[in-house]
């Protein structure tokens, strides 16, 4: 477990602001761990029960430093109906993403065609899949949740 929570953790400050001081922790909202840069969000289903900054102690274990006011990331959140939406495998898409340069446009296509990437000099096409339901993937809990 110790393994599992050392990358969720470090995935997670990969999101972190190292100019805002506000953005530069990651935080516990009692319901999920959450970090951002005003840019990007990352978010990870680990309720923790408890509000506050989030840490790893020296046994590897989540710890929750609580205080004060959390800024509040559920407001960046869409709150409109998706115009597209494509289930790709994560690895996959990483391998295509390797390739490309540092700017890389997504473009969706309906949900038999895939996701094209491209950029400077690289293109690529990933399938979808199909067989999965709506209740095989998670999104970040909201006050109006």
């Amino acid at each position: 477990m110790r393994q599992t929570i050392q990358s969720w953790y470090a995935w997670l400050q990969k999101a972190v602001s190292t100019e805002k001081e506000e953005l530069k922790p990651v935080y516990s909202d009692g319901h999920q761990l959450w970090a951002t840069d005003g840019y990007r969000l990352h978010v990870q289903q680990v309720a923790l029960g408890k509000k506050g900054t989030v840490m790893v102690n020296e046994e590897g274990l989540f710890t929750v430093e609580e205080n004060g006011t959390l800024p509040d990331f559920t407001t960046v959140l869409p709150r409109s109906d998706a115009k597209a939406s494509i289930v790709v495998e994560r690895d996959t898409l990483l391998k295509a993403l390797a390739g490309q340069d540092k700017h890389v446009r997504l473009t969706l296509f309906t949900a038999d065609l895939g996701m094209e990437l491209s950029s400077a000099g690289a293109y690529a096409l990933i399938m979808p899949l199909g067989g999965l339901d709506e209740e095989d993937f998670w999104k970040p809990k909201t006050e109006e949740a």
